[in-house]
């Protein structure tokens, strides 16, 4: 994220994070008693630095957290989840910036010489200059390295390992100037622009091996940590995570993190026109803490600022606010999308003079041809931006592609930085834009993303569908044909996935199984001499198969053909009833048949009509 951002005054996320961040201060101020009592005290120093840096850092945020579960909870799609993602980031910098900045005003000199105390005013410019030159020459530097390594060519590994070296040389210049090494490598990950190709890699190679390997390395690390020469425990507790907890301790560092930062975010909220719940539900998304919580205690710990109790119970008060965020998260999805009646939404009951909204999803590029043959021949008798194409890109929510989800610019809150998904992305919005010119602009593109797991990936779809208010899904088929016209084993997790749509969709679903068609022209010339045949036997989901045969026949090209199945009558009258135990059963059944019978006459009426 830009750092020079937070002086952007059209940001209401920025608003938003700066009130919740201030009331979180304002009442860390207030409980100033409380934090410094011996007994339930969170504060083992009581100083200037440790009442600001514990007030910094329950204000702050864990964005890479809130973002990962707003992901797999469906909240990016809500404008709570989406408002809750940008604010997150902007937090999170802010409080990085302010915690970068304190440890340079208030560094602890006691730990430094005689003749290195004189000299740390010296030591802050020189950091202070290094600052304005690796914000001003960072974009600069990349952006050359992204001209000469560009887009589908491998990127050269010497551009890689100079940089590697360059951050870790600036890494080292600052532990020589007295900083710590860790806001050292925060501060050069603000100077760093998101844009390009290399902060791509950079986001895909080091956070996978970072959230997978150090982290969780660096927390039991520090759960194993001795303690006992410290702060005089008793010999039992040998390790940091033998210290008991102080539930007091653990109380207190809740209840200031989040009153303090769901009062701001409402506040701040209601001036923008949000709902209370709403509000309420934003501020709790925001008391979300990850590792950069756990880095600031530890910090605190090893500088004799908290003692070992209050150490635990910070670690706890981190795991609970990963656990209440996903109830909050479930809550916010059932009142977004909450309805006092729910409307017919397909095929059959859609107007012909309102905008016709079609919903595909998509594997990959290899299924773009056959989706866009049935979007033109349907399309053909509409006006000109009456049909609205939504393309959703089902993407598989792995671990990798969990680390490299970023705050998306578009209607999703997200995007995904994997390279893989950005050059299959790519290659589908090519596509799509030549389909585009090629049917004079009288198609809408809009663009969706669907980033979940597989057991997970309907609900995405469906919720997307019911957003764009879509009277037809069309989902491709698990299988794919190979070149001597048999099917392969196909993926099992798209399988499910269209079983489950087909279960839970709000409108029509339409599988769509590839034998070839439009492969080898995109546009009207693939379906010149293209026969359509509807086998009908009866029934809602037939009306609605005939109803898109109806749409593709106005196309010039097309020839439909309708083989219609009708009972015999004779042999129904014959039949009765086995035994008078299923009679009630048996007039039931012919009653609801007799009425989808009388539909669908009236619907092959209306049929012959046009």
């Amino acid at each position: 994220m830009d750092p020079f951002s937070v002086f952007d005054t059209q940001r209401n996320d920025g608003y938003i994070t700066y009130a919740g961040m201030l009331s979180t201060l304002a009442i860390t101020a207030f409980s100033h008693k409380v934090l410094v009592n011996r007994k339930v005290g969170l504060l083992a120093e009581n100083s200037m630095r440790a009442n600001l840096g514990l007030g910094l850092a329950l204000a702050a945020t864990g964005s890479p957290m809130l973002t990962r579960l707003s992901t797999e909870l469906k909240l990016s799609k809500t404008a709570v989840g989406q408002v809750a993602i940008q604010a997150g980031i902007f937090s999170d910098m802010v409080a990085t910036s302010l915690m970068c900045l304190g440890n340079l005003i208030f560094h602890d000199d006691s730990m430094l010489s005689y003749s290195e105390q004189r000299y740390h005013p010296f030591y802050v410019a020189l950091i202070v200059v290094q600052i304005i030159i690796l914000v001003t020459a960072s974009k600069w530097v990349l952006r050359k390295i992204n001209d000469r390594n560009p887009e589908g060519k491998p990127m050269k590994g010497i551009y890689m390992i100079g940089l590697m070296t360059a951050v870790l040389s600036i890494c080292f210049l600052d532990k020589q100037l007295h900083m710590d090494i860790n806001l050292a490598s925060f501060m050069i990950g603000l100077a760093l622009p998101r844009e390009g190709r290399v902060s791509r890699l950079l986001i895909n190679n080091i956070n996978f091996f970072l959230n997978s390997v150090i982290l969780p390395v660096y927390l039991v690390n520090i759960c194993l940590s001795n303690t006992k020469f410290k702060f005089h425990l008793s010999t039992q507790v040998d390790t940091l995570i033998n210290v008991p907890l102080s539930w007091p301790k653990l109380f207190i560092s809740i209840a200031i993190g989040t009153i303090g930062k769901i009062f701001g975010t409402v506040i701040s909220a209601r001036l923008y026109g949000m709902k209370w719940l709403d509000g309420i539900a934003l501020g709790q998304l925001l008391s979300t803490k990850g590792y950069f919580h756990i880095f600031c205690a530890y910090e605190a710990w090893n500088h004799l600022m908290i003692n070992d109790s209050t150490f635990v119970a910070l670690l706890y008060m981190i795991f609970v606010t990963l656990a209440i965020t996903p109830l909050v998260g479930y809550g916010i999805a059932a009142w977004a999308r909450r309805k006092a009646m729910s409307r017919l939404m397909g095929l059959q009951f859609h107007m012909s003079e309102a905008e016709l909204r079609l919903m595909v999803g998509l594997h990959g590029p290899q299924n773009l041809p056959i989706m866009l043959t049935l979007v033109e021949a349907v399309r053909w008798n509409k006006e000109p931006g009456k049909v609205t194409l939504y393309t959703t890109d089902m993407i598989e929510l792995t671990e990798h592609a969990a680390v490299t989800l970023i705050k998306g610019d578009g209607q999703e809150g997200i995007e995904v930085m994997d390279e893989e998904v950005l050059e299959m992305r790519n290659h589908i919005g090519g596509a799509l834009n030549m389909f585009q010119k090629k049917s004079n602009d009288e198609v809408n593109m809009r663009r969706l993303l669907a980033v979940s797991s597989f057991d997970d990936m309907d609900r995405d779809i469906c919720m997307c569908a019911d957003d764009v208010k879509a009277v037809l899904i069309i989902l491709p088929f698990h299988k794919s044909q190979r070149i001597d016209g048999s099917m392969n084993t196909g993926h099992a997790g798209f399988k499910l996935v269209n079983e489950k749509v087909l279960q839970h969709a709000p409108c029509s679903v339409g599988i769509m199984v590839d034998r070839g068609l439009g492969h080898t022209n995109q546009g009207s010339h693939s379906l010149v001499g293209k026969n359509v045949v509807i086998v009908f036997i009866g029934g809602g989901d037939d009306r609605e198969a005939l109803t898109l045969a109806t749409q593709m026949c106005q196309h010039p090209a097309i020839k439909l053909t309708v083989i219609r199945f009708l009972p015999d009558v004779e042999a129904l009258v014959r039949e009765s009833p086995r035994s008078h135990k299923f009679s009630n059963f048996t007039q039931t059944f012919v009653s609801k048949e007799d009425v989808q019978m009388q539909l669908d006459n009236e619907f092959f009426a209306d049929f012959y009509n046009q």
